[in-house]
């Protein structure tokens, strides 16, 4: 729903007999006082339809007649709905062609009154429109405050799965990293961590579920990897299948009070001295090996010239 910048929301009435509009203008005074709406009129809908292309964005609610020369009232109100989409309109009329009124359920009309229209009536559909648009902006507002931190959280997702990996001589290192549309973070996680003597950690999970739940889980893997573990057997022989063992305990006893939690996981050690790959996986998809433009799946033993070898240990 557009909204306005300055002023008050607006109801305009579309009719082409002057009567019409000045009896509706005395009869909604009060009533648009209390409401703090501006109460505007137009004696056709080629008038009416001047009137939006510079004050749409202020309308929140037309009522329109339907015989009205030039331009039928259904005609206009479909028009109405194809530019703007997000006003509320209501037929006012003293005719019923079955034609005309169909033309104007396409249009989406919130409400039909006949002439001559019964004044609580009227006023009645007018609050419910007005309830209903508040309703909108309020439901705008509150996807956009998801969205800002939905962004928010994806922009510090990214920051810390960031590895920070010098690159080595004959090994290159790259990610890619693309969350859901409109969702900009999920629970996606990888890592590289260098374990000395030439060797490094690779780290690939995916916790299942999509925003910010999974990407909460993946600060806590973060979190708790390299502090708790990865620091501690840094130079010495590290074990994937013992890592992932450790990990899945430490990850069931943090979400012992959670739910419905799956995180798939592979760890990876690459040596680049021997050309080997051991790893060990945890229902995550299986490494890709690609050599001379071609590739093939690794789930286990397997060689390429050129590039190493995987070996796939229990885990």
């Amino acid at each position: 729903m557009a909204t306005q910048e300055h002023g008050k929301d607006i109801v305009l009435f579309v009719d082409d007999e002057a009567n019409i509009l000045s009896s509706l203008r005395r009869g909604l005074h009060f009533w648009a006082v209390e409401r703090r709406v501006e109460i505007r009129t137009a004696d056709s809908a080629i008038e009416a339809l001047g009137f939006l292309e510079a004050s749409a964005g202020q309308v929140v609610v037309i009522v329109s007649d339907l015989r009205m020369p030039v331009m039928l009232g259904s005609d206009f109100l479909l028009k109405v709905k194809d530019l703007y989409p997000w006003i509320l309109t209501i037929l006012l009329t003293g005719f019923s062609e079955v034609q005309e009124l169909m033309k104007a359920v396409r249009a989406g009309i919130y409400s039909y009154i006949l002439k001559p229209w019964d004044q609580d009536y009227l006023v009645a559909e007018l609050d419910k429109c007005l309830e209903a648009q508040r309703f909108r902006a309020d439901a705008a507002a509150r996807a956009k405050t998801v969205e800002e931190e939905l962004r928010w959280a994806g922009e510090m997702q990214r920051a810390f799965l960031k590895p920070s990996l010098d690159h080595p001589e004959g090994v290159s290192f790259e990610t890619s990293y693309e969350p859901l549309p409109g969702m900009y973070c999920g629970g996606d996680y990888y890592d590289m961590i260098d374990m000395g003597k030439g060797r490094y950690v690779l780290l690939v999970g995916d916790v299942a579920g999509h925003g910010i739940r999974a990407a909460f889980i993946t600060g806590i893997l973060k979190a708790v990897i390299y502090p708790e573990y990865m620091r501690a057997v840094a130079g010495r022989n590290f074990m994937p299948g013992a890592f992932l063992a450790w990990l899945n305990e430490r990850m069931n006893f943090e979400l012992r009070r959670t739910a419905d939690i799956i995180i798939t996981f592979f760890v990876g050690l690459l040596d680049p001295q021997t050309g080997t790959l051991t790893y060990v996986n945890a229902g995550h998809c299986h490494p890709l090996l690609v050599s001379g433009g071609g590739r093939q799946g690794a789930p286990g033993l397997g060689s390429q010239p050129g590039l190493c070898g995987f070996r796939r240990v229990p885990g």
